[in-house]
């Protein structure tokens, strides 16, 4: 008799499992692991990048063995089976739960993780010791009880607790910085600018992180209104993420993480007017530390965007290693309620794949989820894949 998968099925918005699934308690716990290891694993790239700098992947996990040693081995193992699952070249998500246990419990490191964790070394290890216990039964297939899950409930909130709100901070800096700030880094980088190139800066509201946001104007190349009036196509200059994060080491050595900002589009007579944002986040003691590395790598990005840009301009099928040309679209759109007509903008070849930066430092569209980054966050840094749906209730 052949095996019968049963399916769940979504109906009207609403999820049926077929009863000889596994208990719900599973799935939950599932759900809870999921998160509080892959919330881990960016907590602890951020504090050993923001401590250890561009050697972060030099600390050990154990034995002779580093985090840049061992992963490298692993990546190799997982490319041998590639076809399977997602491809994935971070070596945070090749490390597991008792890696991460190991690094942050280290003699050389738990100094830079015990300002984030309301425990003694001692009891945060037990903590962690009860999560990976539940974690290795599930991961290995063994039967978990339903008390399991209130406790891993309750531990994760123990131990993430500060972690939480490290990450909230970390991925919702909008404090703007005053424009009266006495702050080397201020002075030096604020005004770096041109017509094509802006720079705005922000900070976490204990100032701890930075984030740079480098705003590059799209120039309209090419621009096509159809003869209905309701549909037009552009071309215009685009900024190369990928590039940036190669090609400018200095600011990627130092930065914790560069991230695809927010892409503002709208159409004013008969062309789009569209801006590219990407955000560049920094410990506030490095970026004191290397200003004069960061503000010149910056500096020379917006003569090379600026340069860049003219050089397409005069040659539309011309690529420079940061401007490169894309295609745009627009449609208008008619309100039912009001009559009333809005364009509505088609930006999404202009944005990044992942696939494209194999850097720790690059996250991808970084959402903001402020305090809720552990429970709520839809996409990880590093994956190339959404891990939930919100639309799809249970």
């Amino acid at each position: 008799m052949a095996m019968d998968w049963k399916a769940a099925q979504v109906t009207d918005g609403m999820v049926k499992v077929p009863g000889s699934w596994l208990h719900l308690y599973y799935y939950e716990a599932l759900n809870i692991l999921f998160r509080f290891e892959n919330a881990l694993r960016l907590f602890v790239y951020v504090v050993l990048k923001d401590s250890l700098g561009k050697d972060w992947d030099s600390a050990s996990i154990g034995g002779a063995g580093t985090i840049r040693s061992e992963t490298k081995k692993r990546i190799a193992q997982a490319n041998d089976h590639g076809y399977v699952g997602e491809v994935v070249t971070s070596p945070m998500l090749f490390l597991s739960s008792g890696d991460l246990t190991t690094i942050m419990l280290h003699e050389s490191y738990w100094k830079h993780f015990a300002p984030y964790f309301r425990a003694k070394q001692g009891v945060i290890q037990t903590k962690l010791a009860e999560i990976n216990t539940v974690r290795n039964s599930l991961a290995h297939f063994r039967p978990i009880r339903q008390d399991d899950v209130e406790l891993i409930k309750q531990t994760t909130k123990h131990v993430l607790l500060e972690v939480q709100a490290c990450l909230g901070r970390i991925s919702g800096i909008r404090n703007v910085v005053p424009t009266n700030s006495d702050r080397e880094w201020y002075k030096q980088i604020k005004p770096i600018g041109n017509p094509h190139f802006a720079t705005n800066i922000f900070s976490s509201p204990d100032e701890k992180w930075i984030r740079i946001r480098v705003t590059q104007r799209c120039t309209v190349l090419r621009n096509h209104m159809y003869s209905d009036r309701d549909y037009l196509t552009s071309r215009v200059t685009t900024l190369r993420t990928a590039q940036v994060v190669k090609h400018f080491e200095k600011i990627r050595d130092a930065c914790i993480f560069i991230s695809d900002g927010h892409t503002s589009s709208e159409v004013r007579g008969d062309a789009p007017i569209v801006q590219r944002s990407i955000n560049i986040v920094f410990s506030e003691p490095t970026l004191t530390a290397k200003v004069i590395d960061i503000s010149q790598s910056l500096k020379d990005m917006a003569l090379q965007v600026e340069q860049e840009t003219e050089l397409v301009k005069q040659d539309n099928l011309a690529r420079g290693e940061l401007i490169e040309a894309k295609e745009v679209s627009a449609s208008l759109q008619k309100a039912a309620s009001f009559g009333n007509e809005y364009w509505v903008v088609d930006t999404r070849k202009l944005g990044t794949d992942l696939s494209e930066i194999d850097s720790v430092e690059y996250w991808g569209a970084m959402g903001d989820y402020g305090t809720d980054y552990v429970t709520e966050a839809e996409k990880y840094p590093w994956m190339p894949a959404s891990i939930s749906d919100e639309d799809v209730p249970f």
